[in-house]
């Protein structure tokens, strides 16, 4: 594997790992922004537990490729599922003035779908 496949890996897995946290503990802002989102706190919870177990496929990845594979395809579908979210809010919207409100989203899709074709080509 690549040193840039497992500096991004690492990466993205820290920042799933620590948003999952987030989730997991309902934290309140998360939880205002999940529930603007129409999420309520049981699947705020599963959507964080599903970011933890990504983070460690993705560390345990590093010893196995495919995990490492499976594990930023799943974070990838998740992050699909949140856009869908984002666009039923209307947070693309320019005349709602909160298209920053999906930009985190964007960026995470981009750089686990960049992780995905950086370790399946490496």
């Amino acid at each position: 594997m690549s040193v840039t496949a497992i500096i991004l890996s690492a990466l993205v897995a820290l920042v799933f790992l620590l948003a999952g946290i987030q989730k997991t503990l309902l934290r309140p802002q998360v939880s205002a922004n999940m529930l603007r989102l129409g999420v309520g706190p049981a699947m705020t919870r599963s959507i964080g537990l599903l970011e933890i177990a990504g983070s460690l496929g993705l560390v345990a990845g590093t010893w196995a490729r495919p995990l490492a594979v499976a594990a930023a395809s799943g974070l990838t579908l998740l992050l699909l599922g949140a856009i869908g979210y984002h666009l039923r809010a209307r947070d693309f919207s320019r005349r709602q003035h909160r298209s920053h409100a999906a930009a985190p989203v964007l960026l995470a899709l981009l750089t686990s779908a960049t992780t995905i074709v950086l370790l399946a080509t490496a």
